[in-house]
């Protein structure tokens, strides 16, 4: 049976992370401009450096948008699952997708022995879902049906829109900083041969190099904002596809203790998997260090799908969440 004014409420995280999604594109298509045009005053030639920035920031802004799935599975190396020789995992993410009501994603694998998985596209159908053989190996069905209704959840909330753009523009915020940076250490700045205005010059080299400096960071910030709050939800819309918030608790553990690394894993894409591949899972829910971690404290995450195992119908609103 259908929760009272799920729809509605479900509606409401797509409405917010859509309007996510072009707020962040807005912002570092702004951000962009704007470092270029500073950086390019150190180079005497501000205009046509705001001009590349920005044809460099929209590029980038609708090569996410409309191509960030196929980048994002290209960086991991991810190939498309065989029939034959996956047919678990093919059968269990059609098993959620028509729970979910939605069209069944393009299913990938990636050659790694650790265990992790992700989605990730536009909208659900333009979806793609991709699991690590490492994860094929150790996780029972109910486990590894668990983490897919995880991802098919973040599919349906469009939480895969909003981070698969995060993902491509913050690559290119930080490639813009290093080429700067690069540049710096060859000795190939300079600045205006009119030095009428030796005040101002040294005003926008300060500006840019700030803003070189913190450009890696915001791009962290924007980031982060794939908030936590979405793994918690995801976490919940999986449980109640399943109907077994145990076994996503058990597949969480799991992953969590793998001792193989995810060689093929890179920082820019480390909030799209289920568990950070990057770095090792936070243990505490206070600690200042989470404020910046990608994903919840996995023991938090347990504690609630564990305390859904003891719920009639395995649901809890979203009240029941930590912010």
């Amino acid at each position: 049976m259908a929760v009272p004014g799920h729809a509605l409420h479900l509606q409401e995280r797509i409405d917010r992370n859509v309007l996510a999604t072009w707020v962040s594109m807005t912002s570092v298509v702004v951000l962009l401009t704007a470092t270029a045009w500073f950086l390019g005053q150190i180079w005497d030639f501000g205009i046509p450096a705001a001009m590349i920035g920005f044809v460099i920031a929209a590029t980038s802004s609708l090569a996410a948008y409309f191509s960030g799935d196929g980048i994002v599975l290209g960086l991991l190396r991810a190939r498309p699952a065989e029939p034959d020789r996956h047919r678990e995992l093919m059968n269990v993410t059609e098993e959620m997708a028509i729970a979910s009501g939605l069209p069944v994603p393009r299913v990938y694998v990636i050659d790694s022995p650790a265990s992790n998985a992700l989605a990730t596209g536009r909208d659900p159908s333009n979806a793609a879902l991709a699991v690590t053989t490492g994860l094929l190996e150790r996780l029972t069905r109910n486990e590894l049906q668990a983490v897919v209704a995880h991802e098919m959840s973040h599919v349906r909330h469009r939480d895969t829109l909003y981070a698969v753009v995060v993902a491509v523009l913050v690559g290119t915020i930080v490639t813009m900083s290093d080429i700067f940076w690069h540049t710096a250490r060859s000795g190939e700045i300079r600045t205006s041969r009119d030095h009428s205005d030796s005040k101002g010059e040294a005003v926008i080299l300060v500006i840019g190099i700030l803003l070189a400096v913190l450009a890696p960071l915001l791009a962290r910030i924007i980031q982060m904002a794939v908030s936590r709050r979405r793994e918690y939800l995801a976490d919940l819309g999986g449980a109640e596809l399943t109907r077994n918030p145990g076994a996503l608790a058990d597949a969480l553990e799991k992953i969590a203790g793998d001792p193989d690394r995810f060689d093929v894993a890179y920082r820019g894409v480390q909030h799209l998997f289920v568990l950070n591949p990057v770095d090792p899972p936070s243990s505490g829910v206070t600690t200042f260090a989470n404020l910046f971690n990608t994903h919840p404290p996995l023991r938090e995450r347990v504690r609630i799908l564990r305390g859904l195992a003891h719920q009639p119908d395995g649901r809890a609103g979203d009240s029941a969440l930590p912010v």
